[in-house]
């Protein structure tokens, strides 16, 4: 099933966002007010189970990595708290306070390049 969404999921994300309006206004066509409040609560309790599910995940799949990487802990924000993140400074800092999780990120990002490189040659073969 997952495949039938790869066009979807990498789609420009301003052209997803207008098909998603046009979408919208093309649902809402001829529905009474109490019949698109239906259906948008519908539509959003089951993007709402997609999205708890997807966030349950990523807990569950940074524990098991031992990631952790905290920018809101109290260590961080003792020595970096601005209004506006400066993305490159605060990178960083966390290399800094955590040099071995980013290490075993970046091992972890090569070795799924590596493999994602041997699944597309075994496509094409």
């Amino acid at each position: 099933m997952k495949e039938s969404f790869d066009k979807l999921f990498n789609t420009n994300p301003k052209y997803s966002t207008i098909l998603a309006t046009i979408l919208g206004l093309i649902l809402i066509d001829n529905l009474t007010s109490n019949e698109q409040d239906m259906l948008g609560g519908w539509l959003m309790l089951v993007s709402q189970t997609i999205v708890t599910n997807a966030n349950s995940q990523k807990l569950i799949e940074s524990r098991i990595l031992k990631n952790s990487i905290n920018i809101n802990s109290k260590e961080l924000k003792s020595i970096y708290n601005p209004f506006i993140y400066d993305i490159d400074k605060i990178r960083d800092i966390i290399l800094k306070l955590y040099p071995n999780e980013l290490i075993n990120i970046k091992d972890l990002s090569n070795y799924l390049e590596e493999v994602k490189k041997k699944l597309d040659k075994i496509k094409i073969d």
